[in-house]
């Protein structure tokens, strides 16, 4: 085995060397490679067979979480979507706080309330859901309770 390993690699370079219908513009680098190829085969062919090795394709999956949406206090609803109009009583709406035009509102209920705030109030400037069009029943719920607890 060890004089073939040593006898092959000279016989196939006098092959390619002898060889008259060898391209000439081959270069050396081929056949080189083509020389040593069939040394390697041989060498393969005694050795012991290596563990099949196999490829595994890792693949990144980006996981796309929905978007929960935190419901806001009473007081952030206020803050952002309600005082433009109930801090400073714009358009007759009660002001935050004045007990005396919450009185005759409070009286209702607060099914009635809540119901003005998301369905809004006929003829008056009090449009469905105030200025707070992505406001959840919930949120604006809490808002009506803020502004409720605010009277004295």
């Amino acid at each position: 085995m060890n004089k073939l390993l040593l006898v092959l690699p000279f016989c196939m370079l006098m092959v390619v060397a002898c060889d008259s219908s060898q391209d000439s513009q081959s270069s050396k680098a081929e056949k080189t490679v083509t020389s040593v190829e069939p040394a390697e085969l041989a060498i393969e062919k005694d050795v012991a067979p290596e563990a099949e090795v196999k490829t595994e394709a890792v693949v990144e999956v980006e996981t796309v979480k929905p978007e929960v949406k935190v419901a806001m206090s009473g007081e952030q609803i206020y803050k952002r979507s309600c005082q433009s109009c109930h801090a400073s009583g714009a358009a007759g709406a009660p002001k935050l706080g004045d007990t005396a035009a919450w009185k005759a509102r409070v009286a209702k209920g607060t099914d009635v309330l809540y119901l003005s705030a998301l369905k809004g109030i006929p003829g008056t400037a009090m449009m469905a859901k105030g200025t707070c069009g992505t406001c959840s029943e919930e949120e604006l719920n809490a808002a009506v309770d803020y502004m409720v607890s605010k009277i004295n």
